[in-house]
């Protein structure tokens, strides 16, 4: 216990937070936003004068942040990075890509290079311009950004982004309330997010039955049910 207690408290000098297998969190920050964090979630927090800065470095997060135009707030994630001044949204690091969520207000999403120096790395200008206006939001740059509203939703690889679409809000963040949403997802998909809840994980070792599709609303907690559901 001691040990335990030890290395949380080193993290959290650190500015590290983090959550186990079946431990949700909710956290209020310095300067009175709060961040959630879902199970098997680890966030870096580093706050300066000009900047508010979040690196999402597992798992879920849902962000309430407080408006501040003079320090933006940042979530860094994968290779993409996810750019607000005042307004919630989720964000959701996967393996190999980053899906954002907007429930309130707007944000900006860009690739990280956008926000280092410029590279020899050409910038994708596929993506929807931002207007003039947006640039204060943007930051330096701005080409190649993604500005999203409330009710859409973004994936994000290394490699590319899809096109913002319109998504279903309360099943996004559906997992603050304990409850496992899926709409046609593939059962990989399915496994994943039941063992953020789970000691006893899911194993599918048949890979026919990975791309299987399950649609439906569980409870979080209730493995019995669910593992039923699923021989059934």
């Amino acid at each position: 216990v001691l040990v335990a207690c030890g290395i949380t408290f080193w993290l959290q000098q650190r500015g590290v937070y983090e959550t186990a297998i079946g431990e949700q969190r909710s956290l209020t920050l310095a300067d009175g936003s709060t961040i959630e964090l879902n199970e098997q979630s680890r966030v870096r927090v580093r706050f300066t004068a000009a900047e508010r800065s979040i690196d999402l470095l597992e798992g879920q997060v849902l962000f309430h942040v407080t408006h501040d135009t003079a320090r933006p707030f940042v979530v860094h994630s994968g290779a993409a990075s996810v750019r607000a001044v005042g307004t919630q949204f989720d964000v959701d690091r996967l393996s190999g890509e980053t899906v954002v969520t907007v429930v309130e207000g707007r944000v900006a999403v860009l690739p990280d290079s956008l926000l280092q120096p410029v590279s020899a790395n050409p910038v994708d200008r596929s993506a929807p311009s931002i207007s003039a206006p947006d640039f204060a939001l943007l930051g330096p740059g701005g080409a190649g950004g993604l500005l999203l509203t409330a009710g859409e939703q973004v994936t994000l690889t290394a490699q590319a982004s899809s096109r913002p679409t319109r998504t279903d809000v309360a099943a996004a963040i559906a997992w603050t309330q304990r409850k496992l949403v899926f709409a046609s997802s593939p059962l990989t998909q399915v496994a994943d997010e039941y063992n953020r809840y789970h000691q006893k994980p899911i194993v599918i070792r048949d890979r026919r039955l990975a791309s299987f599709l399950v649609s439906g609303v569980f409870s979080a907690t209730d493995s019995r049910a669910f593992v039923a559901f699923l021989r059934a």
